[in-house]
């Protein structure tokens, strides 16, 4: 009967197979927020069932009575669900927007009240003794693999900051623009260090390029489109295995203060800023 049947039917002869792809982009939305699998599947099933008790939730998403009384509990808990105050108690799912605006928030709030401790923990941390022994093993060469946008940027802001010479960087438009959006030049600009850029392959030139030092830049017109990297001081460099202009756009990046490595990717760097053209 049409009535038993759920949006979390997998039939696929079931007249709400057709949902089943739009509920899984949804569900991982809010697992994204938080929320685990079943609170997921919870809160989607009183958003558009309505008022349940949690014996029906039980029986209509197949999970065991004890669970669904700790989901709904979690779920309220979260600002995500309010109980009606009848008998059996009966149990309603906000509005998506509200729900997704409430999440939002009590993150903004932990990630607020984690920032608030930054210098307490510091300080607590300067009050233990350092007991490493400085030996040639402590001074080897580190890389730190590094996937994702946010962790890259954040590794180049990074760089930035210690960097008091140069910061040189090689990549294509895509990328260049991605690090202008992300205030990379910004930051070059507030630091000590003077900048040099080689862009590969140009065929015309972006507006946002304009706004940059055009001495400072350089530009090649052969394809190597799939080449990015960042070296600061001649002391680290920053690698992308996939950068901008990977079909997948997954981006990831390799950093290393190997010596060699820098050497390699700055004499590379400095070879093409010899063949690029200046572009005006």
């Amino acid at each position: 009967m049409i009535s038993e049947l759920t949006l979390f039917d997998n039939e696929s002869e079931t007249e709400l197979y057709q949902h089943k792809i739009t509920l899984e982009k949804i569900k991982n939305e809010l697992i994204n927020f938080g929320l685990t699998a079943n609170q997921s599947k919870v809160f989607i099933y009183l958003g558009k069932y309505g008022p349940k008790t949690a014996s029906e939730i039980a029986k209509a998403l197949q999970l065991p009575r004890t669970e669904t009384y700790h989901l709904v509990n979690s779920l309220q808990n979260l600002g995500l669900v309010i109980a009606q105050m009848e008998h059996p108690t009966k149990y309603s799912a906000m509005e998506m927007k509200q729900a997704i605006e409430t999440l939002v928030k009590q993150e903004q709030q932990r990630v607020d009240s984690l920032a608030g401790k930054e210098e307490s923990l510091s300080e607590l941390w300067k009050q233990v003794p350092f007991f490493v022994v400085e030996t040639d093993e402590s001074k080897s060469e580190k890389m730190q693999l590094l996937h994702g946008m946010g962790p890259i940027i954040n590794k180049i802001k990074e760089m930035v900051g210690t960097s008091t010479e140069s910061i040189k960087i090689y990549g294509s438009i895509p990328d260049v623009l991605q690090f202008y959006h992300s205030d990379v030049f910004d930051w070059i600009d507030e630091s000590k260090s003077e900048m040099e850029m080689v862009i590969s392959p140009l065929s015309k030139t972006p507006e946002f390029i304009s706004e940059l030092d055009q001495k400072k830049i350089r530009a090649i017109t052969f394809d190597s489109d799939n080449k990015c990297f960042v070296i600061n001081d001649k002391k680290e460099v920053l690698i992308f295995m996939r950068n901008a202009t990977h079909a997948t756009r997954q981006t990831f990046a390799w950093w290393s203060d190997s010596e060699t490595l820098v050497d390699m990717m700055n004499s590379l760097f400095d070879l093409s800023w010899e063949k690029g053209e200046t572009l005006y």
